[in-house]
């Protein structure tokens, strides 16, 4: 049984793209697209079609992945049941989150667990990137993924924030590409102006983007979580406060009663969040 090249196999179709199933499993690209070939060979059957840019699944391909999908599923959720109860709590974390609001957090985290933490802003399903625990963004009014369970932990609130003695109305924008549109997306809710339209400037991560505001390059709108000690130390300030757009950090784990330090570290981060305090 050619069972890495079923894996890749699985990965392609459940991320659709060989590209992203080779960043994913870490491989290159030519090693899913050979093994892919040699698991077309066995099978007798062809499992993508079109140009090489651009090869979508056929139907015999979507027909293997009903059986192969929930197989390696089972094996991922039998794995994590069943390794030894002394194993660390996985976590996979939105990056800029981790770093700026969960890590310091950690420092105080009151148990004996260890937790392995991941950074990722992958979209989830049941195999929760490897996880335990996964924390994203759950907009308002969206139900999780077939298979998983949302525990929402804190609201999301945003506004724009710049250094001490910048003017809003001229500063730079500063943007980052999870979220070029975030100050576009402010105006247009509030109605207001906010910084100089001409030359926006983009950061790759939100994190350098409000590193930058931090040191006195321009105006961003930021999750209020994630600059709440710059706030406090008077570092960066919010001239019109922020505004909560129905959308929540949320915790994931698959359906089922979660093992005991899980529901433990929920518990803790619910605590965090101050969720048991939000209406």
């Amino acid at each position: 049984m050619p069972l890495t090249a079923m894996r890749q196999f699985e990965a392609v179709m459940r991320l659709g793209s060989m590209t992203r199933a080779a960043e994913r499993l870490g491989v290159t690209h030519g090693a899913i697209s050979r093994n892919i070939a040699a698991l077309q060979d066995r099978l007798g059957f062809i499992l993508f079609e079109g140009p090489r840019n651009a090869r979508r699944p056929t139907a015999a391909a979507e027909a293997l992945y009903l059986d192969v999908g929930p197989a390696f599923e089972r094996l991922a959720i039998a794995m994590s049941v069943h390794a030894d109860d002394d194993r660390r709590l996985r976590v996979s974390c939105l990056s800029t989150l981790a770093g700026r609001w969960l890590i310091p957090r950690l420092a105080h985290w009151p148990f004996g667990d260890d937790i392995e933490l991941t950074e990722s802003y992958a979209d989830l399903d049941r195999m929760l990137d490897g996880a335990d625990l996964a924390i994203r963004m759950l907009a308002a009014g969206t139900e999780p993924p077939p298979g998983l369970v949302a525990i929402p932990f804190m609201v999301n609130e945003s506004g724009p924030v710049l250094a001490p003695g910048l003017d809003p109305l001229n500063a730079r924008r500063l943007v980052s590409r999870s979220h070029p549109s975030a100050i576009d997306d402010w105006i247009a809710g509030t109605g207001r102006a906010l910084g100089d339209p001409t030359a926006p400037r983009l950061f790759d991560h939100q994190q350098t983007m409000i590193e930058a505001c931090l040191a006195g390059l321009g105006v961003c709108v930021s999750q209020r979580p994630l600059i709440e000690p710059d706030l406090a130390s008077g570092r960066l300030v919010a001239p019109h406060g922020f505004t909560a757009d129905g959308a929540a950090f949320t915790i994931f784990h698959r359906a089922g009663e979660p093992p005991a330090e899980t529901r433990r570290f929920i518990r803790w981060l619910r605590d965090q969040g101050g969720a048991d305090e939000q209406p």
